[in-house]
């Protein structure tokens, strides 16, 4: 999926509007916006002792799915963070996001 002109001008909107947000220390926003032909890069492996993350060398493939969004962060006003997103991880990766801003055990 290739973005449209229409959505690269409502990106760099949106993204502009966050990075503004971005400045008031207290806030870390998030923006989600239109992907363009990225895969997405949620893991599916399993957590725990017997995930295969805990073996030596294993190289996480990630989600095959194409990213349908850009889930992106901003830690300060010139450092952002990109995180493509198929459709069903979208939700996972922003609750992830707010999970380790909220400092959530």
């Amino acid at each position: 999926m290739t973005r449209t002109p229409q959505d690269t001008f409502l990106s760099d909107q949106t993204l502009a509007t966050a990075r503004t947000a971005a400045a008031d220390p207290s806030t870390v926003p998030v923006a989600i916006t239109a992907a363009n032909g990225e895969q997405c890069t949620w893991c599916d492996c399993p957590d725990g002792p017997d995930s295969p993350h805990n073996q030596r060398g294993y190289r996480c493939p990630g989600c095959p799915a194409t990213a349908a969004n850009v889930v992106s962060t901003f830690a300060a006003p010139n450092l952002r963070y990109d995180f493509p997103a198929c459709d069903r991880h979208t939700t996972d990766i922003v609750a992830s996001i707010a999970h380790l801003v909220g400092g959530a055990k």
